[in-house]
This record gives C-alpha cells, structure tokens and sequence, in this order.
C-alpha cells in the first residue's frame, strides 16, 4: 500500500475521531452530558411517578378504602394472579423477615444486613398470624403489628409513634374476580405528620422498585411457577446492560468530535432505566429496550467510511 495513502488512512484527525478536542471541550462536554442527564432523570421521573405510585391499579381500586387506611399520603399496587384468594393467602400469611421473607430482591435486602430469605414454599409454621403479632422489617427490626387479619380477603399491620399512634401502614387485599383469578393490591398509607414530604418522596423510589418484585415473586408462587433464579438474574443483568450501554455512550459524547449520535443514545439510555427501575416491564420487553440500546450504541460508535475519510483529506 502506498505510505502517503497509510498516513492519511491513520491520520488522527479524522472526522469523528475528536483529536481535536481540548481539555477544556472535553470538561464542558462532561459538565453538559452529566446536566442534561440529570434533567431527563427528573423530568422522567416526575412524568413515570404518578404511574408507579398506582402500577397495575384501576381508578376503583386506588379510590376504594382499605383496612388500616390513615390519611396522609399513600400509594396502591395491584396484580391479577391466576388463582384462587384460598390459594394465595398462606403466602401473604408469612409475610415478614424471619418467617417467610418480603418476596423481594433478598440480595440486596442482605446488602444492608436485613437476614431476609423469602420461601418458596408455604411454611406451616408461620400459617397462624394473629392481630397483635410482630411483623419484622428486618432482622431485629420489628416495629410493626399486625392490625387487621381476615383470611382470604384483609392483611394490614402498621407501625406507631411513641404516643402509640399510627404513622404508617402496609395492607394487602385479595379481591376475587371469577373461580380462577384473583387481584392482590398492596396499599402503603402514612398518618399526615408522620415525615416531611421530601423524605416520604425519598422512601417511595426504593419502596417500588421492592414492592414491585415482591407483587411478581407472590404472583408466581401462587400461580405455582417453580422458583427460577434465572428470571431475577435476568432482570438484574438486563439493568447492569442497559447502564453499560449509556456509559459507552458517555464516552463516546467526550471522545468524538461527532458527539451527537452517542448524546443521543446516552439520553435514551436513561429513560430505559427509569423504565426498568420503576415500571417493572416484562423479560421480553427488557430484552427487547437492551437490544435497542446495543443497536444504537453501535450506531453511535460507527466511523466515516475510509471513502468518505480519504475524499475529506484530498
């Protein structure tokens, strides 16, 4: 090959290659690319929050009272789980820390020292829950009684402040539909001085990502689906990828010259987790918004073509 046509093929200007870019671009880039994703995080979650705050919900079932309802703030959650409430209620029954878990991500409950291990089966020794029994948070953390307890129909128990009054409460309600399906709603609901709305705000982000698992976990369970680690795997790798994909892309916006193409994946990346973090999407549709990501960050990395690069140089 010709030495002069070697050079200009590695010429280190090339178009979109950002070798031209100074220190003080990139630092601008940096400042820019970390604001304008913040400003989609919070744009994004102020649009997705009214969503999640009532994930699966219907109008009635948000508005319909529950046992143990205080006045404050309060959010709803609902499923359909295909089965009878008979067959869902022993596992709402064992609910809690130390009995039969939260049904939740117990890895990263234990993170933090809970000691959470959520059954995979129902454990008869947990079956016979009383109004006034304890129900644990975590390990050692047992700030909460059972309130309210009608088999097949009403579960609450609720925390108090040191006057004895109610500052929040966690019920759950089984709602037959026909002789095979069932909706379990999960309300949240606190007493209006219980905390500043910033930190009951604060609460709600880890509180959905949590709650949403465990409506799935018990779904399955009483559907009689066998335990698969593979699907909570799945959905955690799934995330990681898509994290991975707006990294590479914020590299890419400082690197090239040409940062407009991995800008906008980085952008779209950060509303596929807001996605993915708080509305709980199907395995199917988190493969698919993955593959997306991949395609597009592929896109983004794409050089000139050596044609249109060595016309440039001539």
């Amino acid at each position: 090959m010709d030495s002069t046509l070697s050079k200009e093929i590695n010429l280190p200007a090339a178009p979109g290659l950002g070798a031209g870019l100074t220190h003080w671009n990139r630092r601008r880039r940096v400042v820019a690319g970390v604001g304008a994703a913040l400003v989609v995080l919070v744009l994004g979650y102020l649009v997705i929050r009214p969503v999640h705050l009532r994930w699966g919900a219907t109008d009635a079932e948000v508005a319909a009272a529950m046992p143990g309802d205080l006045s404050g703030m309060r959010w709803t959650r609902a499923v359909t789980v295909d089965a009878t409430p008979e067959q869902i209620w022993p596992w709402l029954v064992q609910w809690g820390q130390g009995r039969g878990g939260w049904y939740s991500y117990d890895w990263l409950e234990n993170l933090f020292g809970f000691d959470i291990h959520s059954a995979d089966r129902i454990l008869s020794e947990h079956q016979n829950l009383a109004v006034g029994d304890s129900i644990c948070m975590a390990a050692g953390v047992c700030v909460s009684r059972v309130s309210v307890i009608e088999p097949d129909r009403w579960l609450s128990w609720q925390s108090a402040d040191e006057a004895g009054q109610p500052v929040w409460s966690f019920t759950l309600g089984l709602n037959p539909i026909d002789t095979g399906h069932t909706r379990l709603i999960v309300r949240e609901s606190f007493s209006p001085d219980a905390l500043p709305a910033a930190v009951l705000v604060a609460i709600e982000i880890p509180d959905v990502v949590m709650e949403l698992k465990a409506l799935d976990t018990v779904k399955r369970r009483a559907e009689g689906a066998q335990p698969a680690l593979w699907v909570t795997g799945f959905e955690i790798v799934a995330w990681l990828f898509a994290l991975l994909c707006g990294l590479v892309a914020g590299m890419l916006v400082i690197a090239r010259a040409n940062w407009l193409r991995p800008f906008t994946i980085g952008i779209s990346t950060v509303i596929v987790l807001l996605g993915l973090t708080f509305l709980f999407p199907p395995l199917w549709l988190r493969a698919v918004l993955d593959v997306a990501l991949l395609a597009g960050v592929a896109w983004a990395w794409r050089r000139p073509d050596l044609a249109g690069r060595l016309a440039i140089q001539k």
